[in-house]
């Protein structure tokens, strides 16, 4: 788990790879923001850099995650990345009352690559 900091030296969140599969080179990134830090940019910066140190560092192949139906945010999140949504999960989480979906999302190391020659 790593910390993520502004500039001004405040924590404002955390963010680790997790449910890495070194065999098949898959994994994912769980990353939670603060609320009043949200919307600034601070979790597109730091899923950046963790999917660089992945891709490059750890070698891995293919991101793959979920964003909870409804969550615009993460979801904005996940198309400034390059992530390509690959699938819904349906009705695979009780929140709130009610069974809520699962949107799938994914991005090859080469789409990564492909991205950053981009910028």
């Amino acid at each position: 788990m790593f910390t993520i900091e502004n500039l001004e030296g405040h924590n404002i969140g955390g963010i680790n790879l997790n449910s890495m599969d070194e065999r098949n080179g898959t994994f994912s990134i769980g990353i939670v923001i603060d609320q009043p830090y949200r919307g600034q940019g601070y979790g597109t910066s730091a899923m950046n850099i963790l999917l660089g140190y992945a891709f490059l560092e750890r070698r891995f192949h293919k991101f793959n995650d979920y964003v909870l139906e409804g969550n615009e945010g993460s979801a904005r999140m996940m198309q400034k990345l390059g992530c390509v949504q690959e699938g819904i999960r349906r009705q695979v989480v009780y929140i709130h009352g009610k069974h809520m979906d699962f949107i799938m999302f994914g991005l090859t190391k080469d789409e990564y690559l492909a991205n950053r020659d981009v910028k």
